[in-house]
Parts: C-alpha cells; sequence; structure tokens
C-alpha cells in the first residue's frame, strides 16, 4: 500500500468493514465487510454512482446480506485485530491500480468501488453483478466527471503509436480453491516482479 494515500473517506470505509466483520463474528476482512463498509461511510460520488447506474445502497447491501451468515461469537477479539482475506487485499491492490490509471496520488472511494468489482470471484463482487454492475459501465461512470472537466486538446490526442501502449497489463492469480481474480501492474517490470516472487513462494 505504500506510495498511495487513502482518503479519509476511505480510511473511514476500511474501519467500519472491520466493525462489519467483528459484528457479525467473522474471523476476518473479507470483500463483503469492504463493500458494506464502503456503503456505511454513505459517500456521496459512490451513492450517485450507484444510483446512476440504476441501483440502490439498500439494493447492494441486500445482495451482500444474502450471500454471508454471521458466525459465533468470541470473546476478546478487537476489530483491528482482523486480518484481510487475500481477496480483500486483492480489492485494496486494485483500488491502488485504479488511482494510478487515473492519475490520481490518492485512493479515493470510487477507486475503491472499482476494486470490489475487478476481484470479480468475492461476495462483494457478486453483489454488484447482481444489480447489473459490469467493470466497463462502472468504470465510464467514474470517469465521467473528469471527463467534463475540458475539452481534449491536441496535445490530449494520442498518436496511432501512442494508442497501441496499454495503459496497464493485468495478470491472473489463481487461488487454492481454483477461483482467479485479475491484478492490475502500471508496467511490465511490476509484472514480472510480482511473477517471480510468487514463483518462489
Amino acid at each position: 500500500m505504500a506510495g498511495y494515500d487513502f482518503t479519509t473517506r476511505v480510511r473511514g470505509a476500511l474501519i467500519k468493514a472491520r466493525e462489519e466483520a467483528l459484528r457479525r463474528h467473522h474471523d476476518s476482512v473479507g470483500t463483503e465487510h469492504l463493500l458494506l463498509g464502503l456503503l456505511l461511510e454513505d459517500d456521496i460520488p459512490v451513492k450517485d454512482i450507484i444510483e446512476t447506474l440504476g441501483a440502490q445502497p439498500i439494493d447492494l447491501q441486500s445482495a451482500v446480506e444474502r450471500m454471508i451468515s454471521s458466525g459465533r461469537a468470541k470473546m476478546g477479539l478487537d476489530a483491528s485485530e482482523l486480518p484481510y482475506t487475500p481477496r480483500a487485499r486483492v480489492v485494496l491492490d486494485q483500488a491502488i491500480a485504479a488511482a494510478r490509471e487515473s492519475g490520481d496520488g490518492y485512493v479515493g472511494t470510487q477507486h475503491l468501488l472499482l476494486g470490489i468489482i475487478r476481484e470479480k470471484q468475492g461476495v462483494a463482487a457478486r453483489a454488484l453483478e447482481s444489480v447489473g454492475f459490469t467493470e466497463p459501465r462502472l468504470r465510464r461512470e467514474i470517469m465521467r466527471p473528469q471527463a467534463g472537466k475540458r475539452a481534449p486538446t491536441v496535445a490530449d490526442t494520442p498518436t496511432s503509436a501512442e494508442s497501441q501502449i496499454p495503459l496497464s497489463i493485468a495478470v491472473e492469480v489463481r487461488y487454492g480453491d481454483g477461483s482467479s481474480a485479475r491484478k492490475v501492474f502500471a508496467s511490465r517490470d511490476e509484472a514480472i516482479g510480482f511473477l517471480s516472487t510468487s514463483s518462489q513462494n
């Protein structure tokens, strides 16, 4: 997570995610808790994005609720002690990648929302898909306010050679249970470094 600053809203959502996991007596913070925490943060831009795409925050909360159940109560457990699941870590990595691709030096709630659906396999991604969300639709809506800031100039228009350069490199991460998730890197060197480290583990 080094090198990127999480906004106050994102930090608030992560705190609420831990609280949701603890309230439900879960041993770790999963993608479902990240989505619930984000919804509980009641961030206006995220709420606007969700509603523009034809859903309501309560729809997403209900979708998550249908897919999870509470665990058994444990004494003395603190929310700050709960670890992130591998899938939740992929979401955070994807949120950072989304911020990088957008040229933002911070990770905002919109990046976290995009990171959730990019993970693809977790409860939160499936909840978003259940109300009709897809990554392309979500990305277009997130980028819409930025696109309206100013008209493009000649300098903004890529040449044919530049347009062939990928904005990012995606690597498929496979878990022990047979599922997978996409991890996005800003450069080939980052992707190679990740693959080299993974092959040694």
